[in-house]
């Protein structure tokens, strides 16, 4: 029995405190708390992203032709009679060696994101380019200058 009023306690003060939480709500555009509602708004943002690129490091290496065997050598040292062989090299070729190198390059893109904010009924139906309360450049539910400026693809 005791749970239950507990419970029933519990669920009546979390059901106050939103009813009062919504007494308080203001205008995020006007300022005003007249039955304000909560909205979509597009707000630009600046976007980092990370583009990988390539280069390629150039290297200059010589690549020995073909030797001619002229003799052979003995030799004698402590650990016993060896011989090798005399060479005679030959014409060595110039070659570039292309090593890839491996780029990382930080972009600031332009972009959007939504934000939930409240407006009161008059803001709701205002239009689209009316700017935000201290937002100047942003329009209130409609997406930034940037892609409103994009034209639309042709029809096919």
């Amino acid at each position: 029995m005791k749970a239950v009023f507990l419970c029933c306690l519990l669920g009546m003060t979390c059901h106050f405190a939103t009813v009062a939480a919504g007494a308080e709500r203001v205008c995020d555009r006007c300022g005003c708390t007249a039955c304000c509602k909560r909205v979509c708004v597009c707000k630009p943002v600046e976007k980092e992203i990370v583009k990988i690129c390539w280069d390629v490091k150039c290297e200059d290496v010589c690549i020995p032709g073909c030797s001619q065997k002229c003799g052979e050598k003995c030799e004698k040292d402590e650990c016993g009679t060896w011989k090798f062989g005399i060479w005679k090299p030959g014409c060595a070729k110039i070659k570039t060696r292309h090593i890839p190198v491996k780029k990382e390059v930080k972009r600031k893109v332009p972009g959007f994101e939504w934000v939930v904010e409240y407006r009161c009924p008059n803001c709701c139906n205002a239009p689209c380019d009316a700017p935000n309360k201290g937002d100047d450049e942003a329009a209130a539910g409609a997406p930034p200058r940037e892609l409103a400026e994009i034209p639309a693809p042709a029809a096919r």
